[in-house]
């Protein structure tokens, strides 16, 4: 078991997860079939979506072929299965994430990718060991290391809050329990580049707006996050995007996230609070769709029409009983 029950946060509900810390165990994937089940699984379901890169891409950096330890930012990629501990042992659920050590700053950024709780596992606590687990793998990377002690980010990207998917929703609430924040997007508008073969299609690559969405572990209740961290969610993820995606593409991502934060007056930029429930739903004003887009090129919005930013919050207000 490689989920540490004291990097699992008390806002997943303590009783849940020792249920599930008893029911299932969560094992880093180590030889290729436990791989190739594991991405069949997440493959089912983000697949269709377009939110998985391709298998040759993954099979690389499972591989280790795309690890440069000679890089400023050395990534690593990591697959972790869990499954229960009675019976024919059927797998649970899936994490992937790729553990990003910077040695010069002492600091660990863990890239989450993907979490999938299978159907007849959902409801049990095990999401929340998948939230929590790849914290013990930043803390095995910086030992390695000889950085005992140094800092861990847990950094992932999310969508904007939409009043017409639901999910999107779901998704914050259940990570704002779990210790994480967002850094606001109008400091730092990420996205992501276009994972598509888009030489294939014939199409011009277009990255994909996200939330940068953090949890600063052992400082979970800070309401800030120093600037220079706060950079590094951006730099740490293009560490690994650059494996497959050109500096051409990257740069404007970079350029455009990055000239808000060297804009902003602080060192300490304070951070989005995640509301926890749908009592706090009108929490989730600032990360809407209508006021996260704007700040990026039109091209980079998505097709779908943007509302009054005011109009917005009263539809996902009554969407979720307010």
């Amino acid at each position: 078991m490689i989920v540490d029950p004291r990097d699992v946060c008390p806002g997943e509900g303590p009783e849940k997860v020792a249920r599930a810390l008893a029911r299932f165990s969560v094992d880093e994937v180590r030889d290729a079939a436990s791989f190739d089940e594991g991405y069949a699984a997440l493959d089912a379901v983000f697949g269709p979506k377009g939110e998985l890169e391709r298998r040759e891409v993954l099979t690389a950096w499972f591989a280790g072929e795309h690890t440069d330890p000679a890089a400023p930012v050395v990534a690593t990629y990591h697959m972790l299965l869990a499954r229960g501990v009675d019976g024919d042992g059927r797998l649970a659920g899936v994490r992937d994430c790729y553990v990003t050590l910077d040695r010069a700053a002492r600091r660990c950024v863990v890239l989450l990718s993907h979490a999938l709780v299978l159907p007849a596992f959902r409801r049990t606590g095990l999401a929340a060991l998948l939230r929590a687990a790849p914290v013990a793998l930043a803390r095995r990377a910086l030992d390695a290391a000889g950085l005992g002690g140094a800092e861990v980010l847990l950094a992932a990207e999310m969508e904007a809050v939409d009043p017409d998917d639901r999910d999107t929703v779901v998704r914050l609430l259940a990570y704002g329990r779990a210790g994480f924040s967002v850094v606001p997007p109008a400091v730092l508008p990420y996205a992501q580049p276009d994972f598509r073969d888009t030489a294939a299609l014939g199409v011009a690559p277009v990255p994909l707006p996200l939330l940068a969405v953090v949890r600063q572990v052992g400082e979970e209740a800070r309401p800030d996050i120093p600037r220079d961290r706060a950079a590094s969610f951006l730099r740490h993820y293009q560490a690994a995007h650059a494996r497959e995606v050109s500096q051409e593409e990257l740069a404007p991502i970079r350029d455009n996230a990055l000239a808000r934060l060297e804009a902003f007056p602080g060192e300490r930029v304070p951070l989005v609070r995640i509301p926890r429930g749908p009592e706090e739903i009108a929490g989730f004003a600032p990360l809407l769709r209508s006021a996260v887009m704007p700040l990026y090129p039109p091209a980079w919005r998505g097709e779908a029409p943007l509302d009054a930013p005011e109009r917005e919050l009263e539809r996902l207000v009554a969407a979720w009983g307010g």
